[in-house]
């Protein structure tokens, strides 16, 4: 089966914004799926952990998961419902969270329960976190110590905020590696 990568979105996001269509026109057709999340103004963590189980599913060694903001701790909680075994190649967060935002307490619903991220480090291949050094929705230290609870490198790409396209993010190169490495197994 051919490597298949699934983008999960944030916040007030879509498929159609940020450096999501940039990201699919990288690879050959059909490999990087961009799942609208329901409500994205209004999320609830249910409808997104469940419409992003059904666009993943299933959970393989071909499989690679994007998670961008809001969408990291919706991807955490759905890799952590997972019945086990399983393994996942690859998991890219940007700007991830796993904590309260002190600045967006309407997405307190997420992060109420601690994730369980050492049996999701188990059971995934390879794990990279990126962030920036002037994100003020998620401030750098919380996408800090989510990369280190996941034991997973962090880069940090300076002035890059918060990734999204109001801020100028319309790509970002520095994912194209990352990602080829994990397609090619590594």
């Amino acid at each position: 089966m051919p490597v298949r990568i699934v983008v999960a979105h944030g916040y007030l996001a879509s498929p159609e914004k940020h450096w999501f269509p940039w990201l699919v026109e990288q690879f050959d057709p059909g490999v990087v799926r961009v799942p609208a999340l329901p409500s994205p103004k209004h999320p609830r963590p249910g409808p997104w952990v469940n419409t992003l189980r059904d666009a993943v599913r299933p959970v393989d060694d071909d499989t690679i998961l994007v998670a961008h903001s809001l969408g990291s701790i919706t991807t955490l909680r759905l890799l952590e419902a997972l019945p086990r075994p399983w393994t996942l190649r690859g998991l890219v967060i940007v700007s991830g969270f796993a904590q309260p935002l002190p600045n967006l307490p309407q997405l307190d619903a997420f992060t109420a329960e601690p994730v369980n991220f050492a049996a999701i480090a188990q059971s995934t291949r390879s794990i990279h976190v990126f962030g920036s050094d002037n994100d003020t929705t998620v401030a750098p230290p919380i996408t800090a110590a989510l990369a280190n609870e996941l034991g997973a490198p962090l880069t940090i790409l300076p002035g890059g905020g918060h990734f999204v396209e109001r801020q100028g993010c319309r790509s970002i190169p520095e994912l194209l590696p990352v990602l080829h490495d994990m397609v090619a197994g590594g």
